[in-house]
């Protein structure tokens, strides 16, 4: 008789599960970038990642993502990326092609945060001048 005192866990934890339905595994693209607090780009930082960097998108029915953003997961962490900055392809980085240069930059976190922001508030594109 004590298992029916589960069974509203049971039900609660049923439900939970699927509400959130895993779309697939991408890969970042930039050299270096945020997973957002919200799908804003000038939201708080939840983590840095770099180029190359497996992420789950995410379909869930209690988060809205605007339509240019991805509800992601990394490692621990549940944000909002870009969706132009994501391939289902692993994409050929710079980290990637030369290791050695790249780690004689010693970059430290702090490093690795500010050229994030700094490509999230870039603006890619093509130009308009003439």
């Amino acid at each position: 008789m004590w298992w029916l005192l589960l069974l509203p866990v049971l039900v609660f934890a049923e439900t939970a599960s699927t509400d959130e339905k895993l779309v697939g595994i991408f890969y970042f693209k930039p050299m270096f970038g945020h997973v957002h607090q919200s799908s804003v780009k000038t939201s708080a930082s939840l983590t840095t990642i770099q180029c190359s960097h497996p992420v789950k998108v995410i379909e869930s029915s209690k988060v809205s993502a605007g339509p240019e953003w991805a509800y992601v997961q990394v490692a621990d962490y549940r944000g909002f990326l870009l969706k132009q900055f994501l391939s289902e392809k692993r994409p050929d980085c710079f980290q990637g092609k030369y290791p050695k240069f790249f780690d004689a930059f010693n970059l430290d976190l702090s490093e690795l945060y500010y050229w994030g922001r700094l490509n999230d508030q870039y603006i890619q594109g093509e130009t308009r001048v003439k």
